[in-house]
């Protein structure tokens, strides 16, 4: 049988959790792959008392699987679990594995079911009525509770602190996903956000495992390589808040500011390796506090890059993510400015600190406490850095906007793997307003020579 009719075969099934003395009945299939299907399936009441509960399952199959594949499965259950109520270890923005039910040829992961479906489908969904409609913006669908809307500042915001926090809460119980993107983040009947998919979570502080997760997102220490001689393992906390800033630009852009986090293979990313403050001049439109939040997520250095729980701090503080028209030349100034920060932040900084204070405190339980001397752990120039040969090397400053691309989304439909990329031209007339001769004084690499890189 093909996959669809493995997976549609099961819809009917009625599945007994002795342990908690409750039955599901499978009623639809949600989604389907290589190594299990989901499945929409609704709880039988033992009683007039008690009520129906809509419950997502994932079956994994065991068939086939050798005893190696078969740890990495229950590998993935336990760092759920570990994460869920049956641990009394719930966050509210981590989809709760509620039991797990085993036969002799699968496992069956009983979870909280999100409605909403995931955070890709609502990003794509959104920006392409906005592109539609020809205006740039489009009223966003009506939803319950906090729904999102990805053209207003706070509810991405929201959006942000809801992933950061389930990511810290994660990290806090030394579980580290690896593979955060917006696929494996639901939205709930509320509207809220759940963390999901823990299956490639480690609970390694230190990991050789490149090229794990999801290219797009991946840091660039954690990217495959042709060869591992000589090559340092990563930190997967650090590649976790990665992928936040990525999220990040996602949410209030739709789109991803690189393909591929290796210099020598994406032109945008080699010239942001030299430069960062080629971010800037991607997005003109994001507000100092943004800008700043980028640049301590999307770190190349993983030493230099922020936590989550800074990450968390600078969301809290961060009133605004786009200037308004009218200001934009304001804001241009304000970045320079020594205060990084909104002034009309709706979390005041001693709030936002103590908060972070707070979350930091919880940490103190885990095996490598902060105290502890983390030379070890230093991982030095192996994160596809691009090294300039001059401290005082003039600035690149391009005048594209990242921003201003005018590929739709239906242009990306058909393309394999969820892709936010957008290209970038680089004309002649976009280059840095510098002879070549002055670039090539400088150190710094002419942008239109890194176009021989691209994939």
């Amino acid at each position: 049988m093909s996959v669809v009719e493995t997976a549609s075969s099961l819809v009917g099934t009625i599945l007994q959790d002795g342990p908690n003395q409750v039955s599901y009945q499978i009623i639809d299939v949600l989604g389907y792959g290589t190594y299990g299907s989901i499945y929409l399936a609704k709880s039988i009441p033992s009683s007039n008392a008690q009520s129906s509960e809509y419950r997502a399952i994932k079956c994994l199959s065991k068939q086939g699987l050798s005893p190696t594949q078969l740890l990495i499965q229950r590998q993935e259950i336990d760092l759920h679990l570990s994460l869920s109520s049956s641990r009394g270890a719930q966050h509210p923005n981590v989809v709760d594995m509620v039991s797990v039910i085993e036969t002799a040829d699968s496992l069956y992961l009983i979870m909280e079911y999100c409605s909403g479906g995931d955070l890709y489908d609502a990003i794509t969904s959104q920006h392409s009525a906005a592109a539609d409609s020809g205006m740039g913006f489009a009223p966003p669908p009506p939803t319950l509770g906090r729904g999102l809307n990805v053209q207003s500042d706070s509810s991405v915001l929201d959006a942000m602190a809801q992933i950061i926090s389930a990511l810290a809460h994660s990290h806090r119980h030394q579980v580290f996903h690896r593979d955060l993107k917006p696929e494996n983040i639901l939205v709930a009947g509320d509207g809220s956000l759940k963390l999901a998919d823990f299956g490639l979570a480690t609970k390694d502080r230190v990991s050789t495992d490149f090229g794990c997760g999801s290219s797009f997102y991946m840091a660039p220490e954690q990217q495959p390589s042709r060869t591992l001689a000589g090559r340092r393992p990563y930190l997967p906390a650090k590649s976790d808040v990665w992928s936040l800033g990525i999220i990040f630009l996602n949410l209030r852009f739709g789109r991803n500011p690189w393909k591929l986090s290796r210099a020598d293979m994406d032109a945008t990313f080699a010239a942001y390796v030299q430069d960062p403050t080629v971010l800037d001049s991607m997005f003109p439109e994001l507000s100092a506090s943004a800008i700043h939040f980028l640049h301590r997520v999307l770190c190349v250095d993983p030493n230099e890059r922020a936590d989550c729980f800074e990450a968390l701090e600078l969301i809290h503080r961060m009133g605004t993510i786009v200037c308004k028209d009218a200001l934009m030349e304001e804001c241009d100034e304000s970045r320079d400015a020594s205060d990084l920060y909104s002034a009309d932040s709706s979390v005041s900084g001693s709030r936002a600190s103590s908060m972070t204070d707070s979350l930091r405190s919880m940490t103190t339980g885990r095996s490598h406490r902060t105290s502890e001397p983390d030379s070890i752990f230093h991982m030095e120039d192996d994160f596809g850095g691009i090294n300039t040969t001059s401290s005082s090397a003039s600035k690149m400053q391009p005048s594209w906007s990242l921003t201003l691309s005018s590929k739709s989304w239906s242009d990306m439909a058909d393309e394999d793997e969820m892709d936010f990329s957008q290209p970038i031209e680089f004309g002649q007339e976009q280059i840095y307003q510098g002879s070549s001769d002055r670039l090539a004084q400088t150190g710094l690499t002419k942008l239109s020579d890194l176009l021989k890189f691209r994939a």
